[in-house]
């Protein structure tokens, strides 16, 4: 982790200590992040930069995923983010990895469940066992099972 910051070092120090957060580059122009963005995307790592600013949008647009504080951000940094946060707690960004990680196990399995559902009714269908009136409702049924199984997303907290 790294701190790029627009910020006097004094303040950047401060923060960066409350965070626990070790290299920190202070008095930072636009140009300053997205340059260090550069030079960090060189080793092949996926990046992720939390931005709040007018002057962390070019850094937020060149990132693999980045992410805007929604309640203090400027519009600029909300429209360059990926993700855009409601609130402004940076401590909610663990949350949002695990909900993503989460997210792509939904997709997997709904995709997966549906993929069986209709391979098995529509070989159902060819033998003749399975009508296509029922094939139709078989496959809305699989429908709507993937949309409640996705929908226990919006409820989902992780247990800390």
């Amino acid at each position: 982790m790294v701190l790029l910051t627009g910020d006097a070092t004094q303040a950047a120090n401060h923060i960066a200590g409350v965070a626990g957060i070790t290299d920190v580059r202070a008095d930072c122009l636009p140009e300053d992040k997205l340059s260090a963005i550069r030079s960090y995307q060189e080793s092949g790592e996926p990046i992720c930069m939390v931005g709040d600013g007018i002057n962390d949008a070019p850094a937020l647009k060149a990132v693999q995923v980045g992410i805007a504080m929604g309640g203090v951000g400027s519009d600029i940094a909300i429209e360059a983010a990926d993700i855009v946060l409601v609130g402004d707690d940076i401590r909610e960004i663990p949350h949002l990895l695990l909900l993503s990680k989460k997210m792509m196990r939904t997709i997997n399995i709904n995709l997966s469940a549906s993929t069986i559902l209709n391979f098995v009714a529509i070989t159902l269908a060819i033998t003749g066992i399975l009508s296509s009136v029922v094939g139709a409702f078989v496959h809305n049924v699989g429908s709507v099972a993937v949309i409640i199984n996705s929908s226990l997303l919006l409820k989902w907290r992780s247990r800390k």
